[in-house]
């Protein structure tokens, strides 16, 4: 019995995960017809967000959102070793694949257009967004399931929901990236180590040291 309650719990989850998803993806482009500003058009996007994935995906949320010393320790270290395989991968680019060099630029001209006065709490919002409805609500909904496979289902949700508005580049970072977080998010069920370690490489290129 306790088995077949788990797994009706299990498909309950894709199914809400699913609907995340496709949902999320519709909403999107309706903020990109509506709103020019990425960056309130992602807060208002997790404004919805949030709420559908606490209340639609049945995880331990309450053992989820405890802090541990250790997992944002993880999240640190995550962070660091993140923005050297950014660092790899950027040189990469530029020697290999020069003309798509240029969207990097592109991509921090967005980033620019952040309000001055709003930017931290709006960066906040948005990666407590995107570690919430990602990284658990929809990776651990799939992983639980299908393990790694399950990782790689959220890595691409993630990335989808960016198509909208987002260029090739950007695709492809969330979607490599995407999916580090959400490797993080299955193997600790914390939702501290991977927003550190989303935090920490958003911080890291931005504002400290840019490719």
């Amino acid at each position: 019995q306790e088995a077949g309650v788990a797994m009706s719990l299990k498909r309950h989850n894709i199914v809400a995960a699913t609907a995340l998803t496709l949902g999320g993806l519709a909403l999107m482009w309706v903020l990109t017809l509506a709103l020019d500003n990425v960056w309130y058009r992602m807060a208002a996007f997790y404004v919805f967000a949030i709420p559908a994935a606490l209340l639609g995906v049945k995880l331990d949320w309450k053992a989820i959102f405890r802090f541990r010393w250790q997992h944002a320790l993880i999240g640190l270290v995550a962070a660091g070793a993140l923005y050297g395989l950014g660092w790899v991968g950027v040189r990469l680019i530029h020697a290999v694949l020069p003309d798509l060099a240029g969207e990097i630029g592109d991509t921090y001209g967005m980033l620019d257009d952040a309000p001055k006065f709003w930017v931290w709490p709006l960066l906040v919002f948005v990666i407590v967004g995107e570690e919430t409805v990602w990284r658990l609500a929809v990776t651990l909904a799939f992983a639980d399931r299908f393990k790694v496979w399950g990782v790689a289902a959220g890595a691409f949700a993630f990335a989808l929901v960016h198509l909208p508005w987002g260029p090739p580049l950007l695709l492809v970072a969330a979607l490599v990236f995407g999916a580090c977080w959400s490797a993080i998010a299955f193997k600790t069920r914390s939702f501290w180590a991977s927003f550190i370690a989303h935090l920490g490489w958003d911080v890291l290129i931005m504002f400290v040291l840019r490719y």
